[in-house]
């Protein structure tokens, strides 16, 4: 998936939002591994994930950033009559 994100942003719509609902599934498993990951948490045990979480936590808003990317792109795209 990573990929893609490397590379310039597609000229085309469709492709855009392709990439966008990329993107946001990736984004979800970010949400959902860290809640999994609070959940096992148990202090008391010593059982604690702080880099991990920390590391998806990044990961998650820098997936949101890239969206925004290709959000602002199909709105130029569409004032310009492109499809």
């Amino acid at each position: 998936m990573e990929n893609f994100l490397l590379n310039p942003l597609p000229e085309k719509i469709s492709e855009l939002e392709e990439q966008i609902a990329l993107i946001e599934a990736e984004q979800k498993r970010c949400k959902d591994t860290i809640r999994e990951l609070m959940a096992r948490e148990d202090i008391e045990k010593g059982i604690f994930f702080p880099a991990e979480i920390h590391e998806l936590h990044q990961r998650k808003n820098m997936l949101e950033t890239h969206i925004q990317y290709r959000r602002v792109r199909v709105n130029r795209l569409r004032m310009r009559g492109a499809r």
